[in-house]
């Protein structure tokens, strides 16, 4: 519905309210005097759109998803790791031999309540070193076979994820996969920075030149996934000398945490995910839907032409453009399995969807977007798409893909940024990654259908 709200001088007034909330706005009649204004908000706009496969994901995160389970409302999921480590360029030598390496320990550490399923299920892990070198381009759907000998692992471990009846475990916030490595291969690893600390410049080098990473596979059970979130190999060191001035042995120990698994390194889940009938054959009727781990997006085209055509058609003057919002109403699957819905929604332009991860993009507002899915409404609300259509307002030519969209599920993640005040102690969450979504099973229904467009725009009478 199009609906001239207010006139005249309030009009005037409440125009400089919404230009002042954006200094950035619309190059295209920036200000507007004199007393025929008036403020016009149109709705009457349609969204079309369609389910797409999610083939496979790329997040460049340090999380681990581990295990097996089975969730009737959502399907069958089950992940492997493959991993790099970041060396430390420092390693103590100067205490140190590699013959003091006493052992070598990978842990895999997860928030106390960072799993998904039956916390006391026993589940089996084990580990392999890596015998050759990861793709760079790799992604959820990589086969690990041929970069690992399966015959040779190096640990395996069975655990739960309760604090098992320990009370200093209990007050814990996280719990510890532990594995004991080889000995030697901690021994190799130390010689290898003493032959040759160049080696040890970055990730990349290392992998290359000492060590390629490891696999870490589910060897038995089922029932839980478990979110690994801190990654590292520890060497525990003990030198053993002699003290001439006590005339007695002296033993030096210590433990150094010289690997670690970070965003800089290559770090990949291997996903198996099988949808379950219930989420397929709403598929198959048509609806759009969300799912995540690599389930499903949805693609569609956005009004962008109507609305340029609806703002020049009634510009009888001058006209500014003040906001648009879209909102999509998202339902979660009815079930009894806590599967919800995702509790984020990247909105991005179709052709920059495989860019905007690869490089770690952050929403910017005009190609891409983000929103929380707001429970309350069951909708995911953007609130800012007026520099969008600002843009494609300036292009001389409006191509199908500067309206052609993906919706897809994502995990953001924030940090937290002092004012740096003296005399201001206040904080601010910023957006610091967003990433196609990976820490537990989601899916809801969007009903394109139902989305919701609004326009607002000035428009000043010529006289």
């Amino acid at each position: 519905m199009k609906i001239p709200v207010v006139r005249a001088l309030a009009a005037a007034l409440l125009l400089g309210a919404f230009t002042a909330c954006d200094d950035n706005a619309s190059e295209i009649g920036s200000s507007l005097v004199g007393d025929e204004v008036s403020i016009v908000i149109d709705s009457v706009f349609t969204v079309s759109g369609h389910c797409e496969a999610i083939e496979a994901i790329r997040p460049r995160t340090t999380t681990q998803m581990l295990g097996k389970i089975d969730i009737p409302a959502f399907g069958s999921i089950s992940s492997s790791v493959v991993s790099q480590f970041l060396p430390s360029t420092e390693l103590d030598t100067a205490n140190f031999a590699p013959a003091d390496v006493d052992s070598l320990i990978l842990t895999l550490r997860y928030a106390y309540d960072a799993f998904i399923g039956d916390s006391v299920a026993p589940m089996g892990v084990r580990v392999f070193a890596l015998d050759k070198q990861l793709p760079s381009k790799i992604a959820s759907d990589f086969n690990p076979n041929g970069y690992y000998n399966p015959e040779k692992p190096l640990a395996s471990t069975i655990f739960n994820a309760t604090s098992m009846g320990s009370d200093s475990i209990a007050k814990l916030g996280y719990r510890d996969i532990r594995f004991s490595l080889p000995r030697e291969l901690g021994r190799k690893l130390f010689q290898s920075f003493i032959d040759n600390p160049d080696s040890y410049a970055n990730g990349q080098v290392f992998s290359e030149e000492v060590f390629p990473g490891i696999y870490c596979e589910n060897a038995f059970g089922s029932g839980r996934l478990t979110l690994v979130t801190s990654t590292f190999m520890s060497m525990h060191m003990r030198h053993i000398g002699y003290d001439e001035e006590e005339e007695k042995l002296d033993t030096l120990d210590a433990v150094h945490q010289y690997y670690l698994v970070t965003p800089e390194v290559i770090n990949n889940n291997n996903l198996s995910v099988k949808l379950s009938d219930n989420v397929t054959s709403l598929v198959a009727e048509g609806k759009n839907m969300l799912v995540a781990p690599s389930g499903y997006e949805v693609q569609f085209k956005f009004p962008t032409r109507e609305i340029l055509s609806r703002f020049r058609e009634h510009q009888a003057g001058v006209g500014v453009i003040n906001a648009l919002t879209f909102s999509i109403p998202a339902d979660s699957l009815v079930n009894e399995d806590g599967v919800t819905a995702p509790p984020y929604a990247l909105m991005v332009l179709k052709k920059d969807r495989e860019s905007f991860f690869a490089d770690n993009k952050l929403p910017d507002n005009i190609t891409s977007f983000y929103a929380t899915y707001n429970s309350t409404t069951q909708s995911y609300d953007f609130a800012s798409m007026r520099s969008y259509i600002i843009e494609m307002l300036n292009k001389e030519t409006l191509e199908d893909e500067d309206c052609l969209f993906s919706l897809i599920p994502v995990q953001v993640n924030y940090e937290t940024v002092s004012s740096g005040s003296y005399y201001d102690t206040s904080t601010q969450k910023i957006v610091s990654e967003v990433l196609p979504y990976l820490v537990s099973p989601v899916a809801a229904v969007v009903r394109l259908e139902d989305a919701e467009i609004k326009f607002t725009y000035s428009l000043q009478s010529q006289k």
